[in-house]
């Protein structure tokens, strides 16, 4: 059986936190490890999958956002700090703090602003020094610690390492809001709405195409094939958060 999903941004975001979850190496570090959910507006999807909380300013888990045509940093009035999950339970602790206490096992759970075909995802950071990426990539790559990307193939684009490499060979001048570099994040664990797919359902996911209008702008086509009875679990549970609010600036 053959069937076409179309999803919003937000419930692109919403199924990929679900796949996220269903990860065999997130189950283990929920239940023996710890897990940082650093900062992003798919992460706070995560969270909410991950400890069964609402969000209700997704805007307010993240320090850099992309809205009204700028690059900007979230005005939120509502902020919620990362997560850092000890065995599944939350800690009151900054991720920032708990970082350098990161063991084989743990997982770093990081959104991005970009993703190509081969799978190579990067993020936009405005701080000089890196920002969260910066701060975190060199303990990840040392200690061999997975870094999870959940990421929507709304953020595709053609290569990553060609931006990544043009971006580097001078400073930006001028730019609609903030200036920002690009960070790849070489060996993460890319998440996208085709492998959240392929982890909950034993299907075969491809997405054949991209954009709408009328508050479709962001969405993807996906088609999916498999058994009858996978399909429909599928789209059944795909279903049920169809309408999923879009993420807006409060």
């Amino acid at each position: 059986m053959k069937a076409l999903l179309t999803l919003t941004s937000s419930e692109s975001k919403r199924l990929i936190a679900k796949g996220v979850k269903a990860l065999p190496s997130v189950l283990n570090a929920l239940a023996k490890y710890t897990i940082i959910v650093a900062g992003s507006t798919s992460n706070a999807f995560v969270a909410e999958e991950l400890l069964g909380v609402r969000i209700e300013d997704k805007t307010g888990y993240t320090v850099g956002i992309v809205t009204k045509g700028e690059l900007g940093i979230s005005q939120s009035s509502k902020k919620t700090f990362p997560y850092v999950l000890a065995k599944g339970q939350a800690l009151e602790i900054s991720w920032k703090e708990y970082l350098p206490k990161l063991q084989v096992g743990d997982i770093f759970i990081k959104g991005g602003n970009a993703v190509d075909h081969t799978g190579l995802a990067a993020v936009m950071v405005s701080d000089s020094t890196g920002g969260t990426i910066g701060a975190a990539q060199g303990i990840l790559y040392a200690r061999g610690i997975e870094l999870i990307v959940p990421i929507g193939l709304e953020k595709m684009i053609p290569d990553v390492r060609a931006a990544v490499e043009f971006m580097t060979k001078s400073p930006v001048d001028e730019s609609f809001g903030h200036k920002v570099g690009l960070i790849p994040m070489l060996g993460a664990t890319v998440v996208t709405e085709i492998t959240a797919l392929e982890t909950l359902y034993d299907v075969q996911a491809r997405c054949i195409a991209a954009g709408g209008v009328d508050g479709s702008e962001g969405a993807v086509t996906i088609a999916i094939k498999g058994l009858d009875e996978e399909v429909q679990r599928a789209i059944r549970d795909v279903r049920s958060f169809k309408g999923e609010p879009q993420v807006s600036v409060q």
